[in-house]
């Protein structure tokens, strides 16, 4: 499945976490907020797939959009979100939520390889290449988020959001962006995430890899065309996968070490 792959793209909910009871924590943390909570998923759904110019342009058509839902003015949902809204996430998430097993572990020997690879460069030795890792989410304040779990991505883990291309998932412009911060070709990238509906369709538009990671919700049985991951296909161009976290934090840590 790793084979030939020089980045690895993952998703943040339900992918770095289990986020099975996520919304219910975030109302119960300010039940006033529900509808309020509510119609954000609403509008965020409409949004699929959207691709802005700028994220300027993209967060004014969303708080206008949730605005209108809401009864508010968009300045209001503005507010709301960056000030409220996401800020609860990050409490909810730092006391209720913890990331999946081994991953901090894997984050730390990613950013001490990486350092030792450049010390080895720096004295003419090269160590053999391992995949460039980013993070993607259609959430902002990622960083603030992942610390929260606990995780403490260095430089060498890029980190992305709708701040960062004024589009959401499944758009394929952020993932061929990506692919481009991490050198390498769409065809070298394997997508990790828990829904094929966005994760792995903007893998398939951006003729990536997909890995579809096994939850206990049963999305994943909607993906016809998914094979075990020790399975590789040969009968259609995108190539995609699925399997338990276990197995795949196994085959990472294999491939990263």
């Amino acid at each position: 499945m790793l084979r030939n792959i020089k980045g690895i793209i993952f998703d943040f909910d339900g992918t770095l976490f289990d986020n099975a009871l996520f919304p219910f924590y975030l109302i119960a943390a300010c039940p006033p907020d529900m509808l309020r909570i509510r119609k954000e998923r609403l509008a965020r759904k409409g949004f699929a797939g959207c691709d802005y110019s700028s994220p300027g342009e993209y967060y004014q058509a969303f708080f206008a959009t949730l605005g209108k839902a809401c009864s508010c003015s968009p300045e209001q949902m503005r507010d709301w979100y960056f000030d409220r809204y996401l800020p609860r996430m990050v409490r909810v998430l730092k006391k209720y939520f913890k990331p999946r097993p081994g991953l901090d572990e894997l984050f730390k020997r990613i950013t001490a390889n990486a350092t030792g690879k450049a010390d080895n460069k720096a004295a003419g030795s090269l160590l053999p290449d391992m995949p460039g890792i980013a993070v993607y989410s259609d959430y902002p304040f990622l960083k603030e988020r992942m610390e929260a779990l606990g995780l403490t991505p260095g430089p060498e883990i890029l980190l992305y959001g709708p701040d960062s291309f004024g589009a959401q998932k499944p758009a394929s412009r952020p993932f061929l962006a990506i692919a481009a911060d991490l050198g390498a070709a769409p065809k070298e990238i394997l997508v990790i995430g828990d829904r094929e509906k966005t994760d792995g369709l903007g893998a398939f538009c951006a003729g990536m890899r997909f890995f579809l990671l096994k939850t206990g919700f049963k999305r994943y049985s909607q993906l016809k065309s998914c094979r075990p991951m020790e399975k590789e296909p040969h009968d259609s161009p995108l190539l995609m996968y699925t399997g338990a976290w276990d197995e795949l934090f196994t085959l990472l840590l294999e491939k990263i070490t």
